[in-house]
Formats: structure tokens, sequence, C-alpha cells
């Protein structure tokens, strides 16, 4: 527990120091800009907090419909209703595992254009493969003995799922959205290549531009940010362990 306890410090102390580098981005960059040697002292015109924004807001939005389906998918195909698709899920699963997300943004471009939509569409497809992935593996993992057992008290197949299979394999479905949303903080910043905003513009201007500060200015928000989610989620996935 005490472990648990120190995760917790550590999200809090990193999310107070987010905290105060998105309110008071001015001073940050005057801050950058005495440390690291730029072309131009002028730093984003645009305040960071609006970029924040816009990258909380399509991170969450892409996580939540990421989570929806991906979960809703891996147990579909793990029901007598959805087994004959489970093969070709799984192998869809692994190949687009292995595809870039910059790559998976060049195709939706062409079909939506610039924008939100593409990004949010390309964002919720990267963020499902590990739901999709861990919600197989953790049913799968579920003894078949106990399953025998509750067919045996005469429960049906929503029952199993609703009383054994789900409880039994959170912690592993878990472990697939701490591992999607925290891979979705970081390839938001490629949004920012479709014109969709967030982090990542200030990161593009900064290549762009040869300007340390800017691209400074954008990663470490986002590696603070995607720190803190993952020592929340892991938080949350040791509670599930030990009320398992």
């Amino acid at each position: 527990m005490k472990t648990i306890k120190k995760g917790l410090v550590v999200a809090g102390v990193l999310s107070i120091i987010l905290a105060i580098i998105v309110i008071y981005s001015k001073n940050f960059e005057m801050v950058l800009y005495k440390y690291f040697s730029s072309k131009s002292t002028e730093g984003s015109r645009t305040l960071l907090i609006v970029y924040f924004i816009e990258h909380i807001r399509m991170v969450l939005l892409s996580s939540l419909i990421a989570v929806i389906l991906g979960m809703s998918l891996g147990i579909f195909v793990t029901t007598s209703y959805g087994y004959e698709f489970r093969e070709l899920l799984l192998k869809t699963v692994n190949i687009a595992q292995s595809f870039p997300s910059p790559a998976l943004l060049a195709l939706v471009v062409p079909i939506l254009g610039y924008g939100i939509k593409g990004a949010i569409i390309a964002l919720v497809v990267y963020a499902m493969m590990p739901i999709i992935y861990n919600v197989v593996a953790g049913i799968d993992e579920v003894p078949k003995d106990i399953i025998d057992a509750a067919k045996g008290m005469g429960m049906n197949e929503i029952e199993i799922y609703t009383k054994i299979k789900m409880p039994l394999a959170l912690t592993v479905i878990m472990g697939g959205i701490r591992t999607a949303l925290v891979i979705n903080i970081s390839a938001t910043t490629l949004a920012a290549a479709v014109g969709a905003g967030g982090l990542g513009v200030l990161i593009v201007n900064g290549v762009r531009t040869f300007d340390m500060v800017l691209i400074l200015e954008g990663v470490i928000p986002v590696t603070l940010l995607a720190i803190i989610v993952e020592l929340l989620l892991k938080e949350l996935q040791e509670k599930l362990i030990w009320k398992a």
C-alpha cells in the first residue's frame, strides 16, 4: 500500500507543477528562454492553456469512444454470438498495432479532410487496439472451472459475464485502458499536423522554426499529463486487485 500512496503523492505534485506551467505559461516561457537558446524570444502568440484545453478535449473524446467501442467489440467476440469473428478481429488488432499512428492520420485526411473529425477517428482506432486485446485476454484467463460451476448453478451467459467474467477480468481490462490512454495523450500531438490543434501545434511550430522553447513548451505538459494519468490509473488498477 505504501507504493500506491507514493504514486498518488507524485501524481499530486506533478499535477500542481502542470497547473502552474499551464496557467503561468508566459513566465514558463521566460524561464525556458534563459536556459535554451532560440532564434526568437517572442514565444507562442496563443496562450498555452488554449492548446492544453484543445488537447484534453481530444484525448477525453477519443478515449471515451475507444473505451466504449473497444470493450463492446472485445466482449462480443468472446460470446457465443460473436466467437466466429474472434480470429478476424484479433488479426486486425495485431496488424493495426504495428501501423504507425501518423500513417493512420494520413489515411483519414483524404476522406474527412483536415480538422478535428479526422484526428478523433484516427485516435479512436489507435486507442481501441490495446483495449480490445486486453478485454479478450482478460476474459480468456477466467478459470473454466469457475465458469462451469456458474453454469451448474443455472446462470445464463449474461449473468456469467456480469457476475463472473467481467469482475475477474477487470484488472486486465484496466491494464488495456491504462495503456490506451497514455498512448492517446502522446499520439494526440500528431493531430496538429492535420489542423486539429492541441499541444502538438507548439511542437510542430518549434520544429519548423528550430525553436527549442516552443518544442519544450509542448513536450513538457504532454509528458507530465501522461505520467499523471499513468500513476492515477495504476492506483485504480491496484485497488481493483486488492478488492479481488
